[in-house]
């Protein structure tokens, strides 16, 4: 005999039963605390976008779109008032560990903001949506978010 000997039988003592060999059991699922943490986040984000709505409406904008989708982006909150078309990208954070909401709207983001507005501007006039003909221009807000705080930057880029 080798060193590369095994048994054909299981090594056991007599008598023993099977149920000393199988693993262990009552770990915590990584899974199930991941889809936890993302359900939470996706909470958090349909909240704040809620809230940021009912601050447009109280200041006397008119909502007209809420998670507006195209192939090149999403619009959070579109609001009108007086001619001028408000895009407002809203982010949520529950603490600044992973840094301020602001910081999240980066060159990238706006960009793929802008272009989800020109889709939007142009799903508008082809629907021949009287919107079209009232917009003069366009303003792009950032809504942040921080715990229950709200903090607005009009005119943000």
């Amino acid at each position: 005999m080798g060193v590369g000997h095994v048994p054909k039988e299981p090594v056991r003592a007599e008598g023993a039963r099977t149920q000393f060999q199988r693993p262990q059991r009552g770990r915590t699922s990584t899974t199930r605390h991941l889809a936890a943490t993302a359900q939470a986040r996706v909470a958090r984000g349909q909240w704040a976008e809620q809230h940021v709505a009912r601050w447009y409406q109280q200041h006397g904008y008119l909502v007209v779109a809420r998670n507006w989708r195209s192939k090149r982006g999403e619009l959070d909150v579109v609001a009108t008032l007086g001619g001028v078309l408000v895009v407002c990208e809203v982010k949520a954070r529950a603490t600044n560990a992973m840094g301020t909401p602001a910081e999240a709207v980066t060159v990238a983001k706006q960009l793929k903001i802008r272009r989800a507005t020109a889709d939007y501007r142009q799903a508008l006039r082809d629907a021949n949506d009287p919107l079209s003909h009232q917009v003069r221009c366009v303003r792009f807000d950032v809504a942040c978010v921080l715990g229950t705080q709200l903090d607005m930057l009009l005119d943000a880029f």
